[in-house]
């Protein structure tokens, strides 16, 4: 079964490079008349990129499909695509696009937000993704722009994928989201003296990656109604937040009173501290931290 699949993807890629070379011609040429790139894509730039599509829509449906591909590469935003579809059906509504030519510009966009949330979990998991904001953003746009632009129900076809689409989203950010209070906690909660190694420190890298996921938590907090991820960033800023107020302030404590073998850790607990601060409470706060870690130091 898994040889007869690889098979029949194998024949539908090579379908799919026999259709691009086929229209390579009347692409190159929509090419040199298309904008090399479009911030965005209404008004005039609108009515100029379709009055140019619409002249291979009347010749073979290989170009026209490739030519929509072509104008989402040189989108700013890849899912304002679908305004040539509600340009089209002048109208956002669902069954007027279905009867135009263009209705395939949604599904084309359908599979590019896939595509990106896929993007989104591998790059998570690899952990490259931990300050991948751009994408988040490319996202949240495009599932808002889905949304917002035309009238989907959720019972149709495009409706459901759509739906599936933001619950993928939202179970992906979820297990990211809630890692995070557990990986700052394991590493600035206060220990006992027996419990450091003389002249050990924390391990910058995971200071680094920590603070970087802060930050990626703190993205997601702008996006989280539209994500569906409003509850879990909620919660977990609330149980950082409280962490961080009343454990930064045992960390001064145990800087106050440590020896010299432990004061290297101790020292590297609140510049992580004041770091994490800088990301939930803002650059004064971690200010004010340091300071007093800089004076607590010296007592």
């Amino acid at each position: 079964i898994e040889l007869a699949g690889a098979g029949h993807q194998a024949a539908e890629d090579v379908q799919a490079l026999r259709g691009i070379l086929d229209a390579r011609d009347g692409l190159a040429m929509l090419g040199t008349q298309l904008p090399g790139h479009i911030n965005l894509l209404a008004g005039p730039v609108l009515e100029n990129v379709k009055a140019q599509i619409d002249v291979p829509l009347a010749a073979k449906s290989d170009l026209f499909l490739y030519s929509l591909v072509l104008v989402m590469s040189k989108l700013a935003a890849p899912w304002q695509l679908i305004r040539l579809a509600t340009k089209a059906a002048g109208s956002d509504d669902l069954k007027r696009i279905a009867e135009t030519p263009y209705a395939v510009a949604v599904q084309i966009v359908l599979e590019e937000v896939d595509r990106r949330v896929r993007e989104l979990s591998t790059d998570l998991k690899s952990g490259r993704g931990i300050a991948v904001a751009a994408l988040l953003k490319d996202v949240h746009d495009a599932l808002r722009g889905l949304r917002s632009e035309i009238d989907l129900p959720s019972e149709s076809p495009w409706g459901k994928q759509l739906t599936a689409l933001r619950a993928d989203v939202s179970k992906i950010l979820t297990a990211e989201i809630e890692l995070m209070p557990g990986r700052v906690r394991r590493l600035i909660r206060p220990r006992p003296s027996k419990d450091i190694l003389p002249g050990h420190k924390l391990d910058a890298d995971e200071v680094t990656e920590t603070e970087a996921l802060i930050g990626f938590v703190a993205a997601c907090r702008n996006y989280a109604s539209e994500l569906a991820v409003n509850e879990v960033t909620q919660r977990t800023f609330g149980e950082l937040q409280q962490f961080l107020e009343t454990g930064t302030r045992t960390l001064l404590d145990g800087l106050r009173t440590s020896s010299a073998g432990e004061r290297p850790f101790r020292q590297s607990q609140i510049d992580a501290a004041v770091r994490f601060c800088a990301k939930v409470f803002g650059k004064e706060y971690a200010s004010l931290l340091a300071k007093a870690a800089e004076v607590a130091s010296h007592e």
